[in-house]
């Protein structure tokens, strides 16, 4: 008899830059069998000539990511995918891309206050932990955290389904909050 073939999982940690979406994306996959912890920017850093046209190489870095998440749920493997996402096309291409490959789909908001978020965007300007950061916050000021934190809030108001884990504390306790709504 054979096995059956566990549902893979295409999990989305939306939230701002500095909610800890990259390193919770990482430590989550790190928890199960082949999980992919996917860095869309990584991939963008990747493209020659990135920060000469932002929004050409996001959808192209984008396009590359889709292509692999779709792969690796197609080989019954999950995807941990962080990104922030203001806007929800993308957010309903990922969801589409899961049901198409018969995957669940979790989207989870990464949810700071602004005095926190602007703390951690100028922590991160001052002693950045990975070579991505110094490079996507000439982009991002501590001023704009509010800004961000509204357009998460926004999007929120037209997902539904997403469900929510308070960001302001450490590391490990996001994880917890994240890892039971997975669990949930």
């Amino acid at each position: 008899m054979g096995r059956r073939r566990r549902t893979p999982t295409l999990t989305l940690l939306n939230g701002a830059p500095g909610s800890g979406k990259s390193t919770l994306a990482a430590l989550l996959a790190e928890e199960r069998p082949l999980a992919f912890a996917l860095d869309i920017d990584t991939i963008k850093h990747a493209l020659g000539g990135w920060d000469e046209d932002l929004t050409r190489s996001g959808l192209q870095a984008r396009r590359l990511a889709t292509a692999m998440i779709g792969q690796h749920l197609a080989d019954g493997h999950d995807v941990v995918l962080g990104q922030y996402l203001a806007r929800t096309p993308f957010l309903e291409e990922l969801e589409q891309l899961a049901a198409a490959h018969e995957a669940r789909f979790v989207e989870v908001a990464l949810i700071l206050d602004e005095q926190t978020l602007a703390r951690r965007l100028q922590s991160r300007r001052d002693r950045p932990d990975r070579p991505e950061q110094s490079r996507n916050d000439r982009f991002v000021s501590p001023g704009q955290a509010g800004e961000l934190i509204r357009s998460i809030e926004e999007v929120l108001t037209m997902r539904p389904a997403a469900r929510r884990a308070d960001a302001s504390g450490s590391i490990e306790e996001t994880l917890a909050s994240v890892r039971a709504l997975l669990a949930a």
